[in-house]
């Protein structure tokens, strides 16, 4: 723009009141901050698809000035997701399958005049002249496609360069690549030229029909030349991964921490077997930002929320949350334990089989149990001295089993409340973190924080096999050992302090074999859902075990470094997908803008049969796969639901053409 005019405007008092002034309560950003580009660093997704059929109608009956239109409705989605005209216009937001749909739409209804690729290969052409000046292509890619005047017009001080939306050519007679055209709807910019008491609207009007087009279309162009071109993934392959939405737990407190001052963290985290529900609890304290512990309330939540929109169903637990040293009340750990939250916290979560009541397990040393359609108490299992640990439902839905801080297993009849029987473990023992129950409910596998690995029989309470002892001294805090059942019960398969793997048949206790390839403490263990594989993962590797040949099939790095120093601990979880297609475990990433090379902790999906990576997802830690295999639960700074690929088109053509495309 020039910039006496640009002066003129801005101090011209008498030309600003006579052609009216606008006053919106969103436009608040000043040109400066209008003229800001952030670069995306991914596009957007969106979970609904979108219905092409008015654009299709339009586009067969010719009718071009419509079809511009409903193409720019579409594309706002993505370009200007918030609907602020004014923030730096995303493109390579748009997922190259809407670009692509769009792009042979238009193609075929103007035999080629008309569409993305047209303005492509024009804007390639004007680029490779003016290779070191985007606004001058820019303006000569206008003049080709019939965009700008062919002389500017001093007297139009709102867009003396470019044409308006009622100016375009909206025939095959246009120019190549008229259309779609790329501005600002006009009635949105007549809109601000004819409302009243807004200072800054006619240099607002001036950027959305001048200077956003050399911002806009070179990020257009470069995002198109990808988008055109790439490969489109099947139906349900997480390779194109897509974020369907986020949980953000912050609001869960925003009254008793408004300042936001405390983080919110994670306790728990569980998906209903019929996958329709989430429950997660958390709390919001921080020694450093907690304040008076007496006023610590309402920063601890237990809450189910809608997996398949993401709203709250209701909040079933809300109570005090501060560590055992400082709380007041009877004690809810034993001395040993001083730093463990607790309060009204709810250390672990379980859903029965058919997903309609909902288990707890409290720092109170009870376990509730509420219904999840209206989280209506049901009743209370008491009896622990201390704090509830871990949690566990049988698969028939009758046996519920409970650890606890004070070194007690309970076994319950969940239908009646009825304590069955209770084991005791040796003080040197420790604390069991973890209760499986096997498949057929007779057998309990149970690990604790010292790594005591057992097996009992849940009819009798009677150890079948001790397959670790604790360590040697009681202070002693070793890298906690998983242990995890077959699908079909009959194997356990748990981690050593040699840092192999041994399986052992579930009925006995006998050893059946040791896998070894691991040089680092093993992490976790998951068996594939049709129980030929195992994986195994350590902070650095993980393995995947033919369990035919017992031999590793598949070793994946879980760390991306570029020779930094400073390596954060990898919580290395795996698990499989339901269809066990899919693995994912937890990655150190690289961050996508990064000032130092300091991989973080992050996600990678892979595929199973070929240990390739499919998808990555970083800055978040504990994950699952909703069991019906149609999204997966990742936790980070907020809780994000993720969704397999899936069409983002609905009603546009005849399949062949995307299906030509899919890989």
């Amino acid at each position: 723009m020039n910039r006496s005019l640009f002066a003129f405007l801005l101090f011209g008092t008498t030309l600003v009141s006579s052609l009216g002034r606008f006053s919106t309560p969103s436009i608040q950003i000043s040109l400066a901050q209008t003229l800001a580009q952030t670069p995306p660093l991914s596009y957007l997704t969106q979970s609904a698809p979108v219905d092409f059929s008015t654009l299709r109608s339009q586009l067969r009956s010719q009718n071009w000035q419509a079809a511009d239109a409903e193409t720019r409705r579409i594309l706002q989605t993505w370009v200007h997701p918030n609907g602020d005209v004014f923030s730096s216009p995303l493109a390579s937001n748009i997922p190259p399958e809407i670009l692509q749909t769009l792009d042979r739409l238009w193609i075929e209804a103007s035999n080629g005049r008309f569409g993305f690729s047209v303005q492509r290969r024009i804007w390639e052409e004007a680029q490779s002249q003016h290779p070191n000046n985007t606004d001058t292509a820019a303006k000569a890619f206008g003049d080709r496609v019939g965009w700008t005047r062919p002389t500017p017009n001093p007297e139009n001080f709102v867009s003396p360069d470019w044409l308006t939306e009622p100016e375009l050519n909206y025939s095959k007679e246009a120019p190549a690549g008229h259309l779609p055209w790329a501005g600002i709807d006009w009635e949105r910019i007549d809109a601000m030229l004819n409302a009243q008491s807004c200072g800054s609207c006619m240099i607002d009007a001036i950027y959305l029909q001048g200077e956003r087009f050399n911002r806009y279309l070179p990020v257009l162009f470069n995002w198109l030349t990808t988008a055109l071109e790439s490969p489109l993934p099947r139906a349900g392959s997480w390779q194109q991964a897509s974020l369907a939405y986020s949980i953000d737990l912050r609001t869960l407190y925003a009254n008793s921490n408004p300042n936001n001052s405390c983080p919110v963290n994670e306790l728990a985290e569980a998906i209903s077997p019929d996958s329709t529900i989430l429950a997660i609890s958390s709390y919001s304290y921080e020694r450093s930002c907690g304040g008076n512990p007496n006023q610590n309330r309402n920063n601890s939540t237990l809450a189910i929320w809608n997996a398949q929109r993401g709203n709250r169903i209701v909040t079933l637990l809300r109570g005090q949350a501060t560590e055992s040293f400082s709380f007041t009340g009877q004690a809810q750990e034993p001395p040993t334990e001083a730093n463990r939250i607790v309060g009204d916290v709810a250390n672990a979560i379980a859903f029965t089989p058919d997903s309609r009541l909902i288990a707890a397990g409290l720092s109170n040393g009870t376990v509730r149990l509420w219904t999840t359609d209206k989280g209506e108490a049901v009743r209370t299992f008491t009896g622990h001295q201390y704090a509830v640990r871990a949690i566990a439902i049988s698969k028939d839905g009758q046996l519920l089993v409970s650890a606890s801080a004070d070194q007690t297993i309970k076994l319950w009849n969940l239908k009646t409340g009825q304590l069955l029987r209770t084991i005791r473990l040796n003080p040197s023992d420790g604390i069991a973190h973890t209760v499986l129950i096997s498949p057929d409910g007779q057998r309990l596998a149970t690990a604790t924080h010292r790594n005591t690995l057992q097996l009992w029989n849940t009819q009798t309470g009677q150890i079948i096999r001790t397959f670790t002892q604790a360590a040697t001294q009681a202070a002693d805090r070793p890298p906690e050992l998983p242990i995890a059942f077959s699908p079909d019960g009959q194997i356990l398969a748990t981690a050593d302090r040699d840092r192999s793997v041994k399986l052992w048949n579930a009925a006995t206790g006998a050893r059946m074999k040791t896998l070894s390839s691991h040089t680092e403490d093993i992490q976790h263990l998951a068996f594939s859902p049709d129980g030929t594989l195992l994986a195994s993962t350590d902070a650095k590797k993980a393995h995947l075990w033919n369990l035919q040949t017992y031999q590793s099939v598949q070793s994946l790095d879980l760390v991306q470094s570029a020779g930094h120093p400073v390596m954060p601990n990898n919580l290395a979880e795996v698990s499989f997908s339901p269809d066990g297609k899919v693995l994912a475990t937890s990655t150190l990433l690289l961050p996508l803008i990064q000032s130092e090379p300091i991989p973080q902790q992050g996600i990678t999906l892979w595929e199973v049969a070929t240990g390739h990576p499919l998808k990555q997802i970083h800055e978040v830690a504990q994950f699952q796969f909703s069991p019906n295999g149609q999204f997966f639960m990742a936790n980070g700074q907020s809780v994000q639901i993720w969704q397999p690929y899936r069409s983002l088109i609905r009603n546009a053509m005849q399949s062949s053409f995307l299906m030509g495309r899919s890989n």
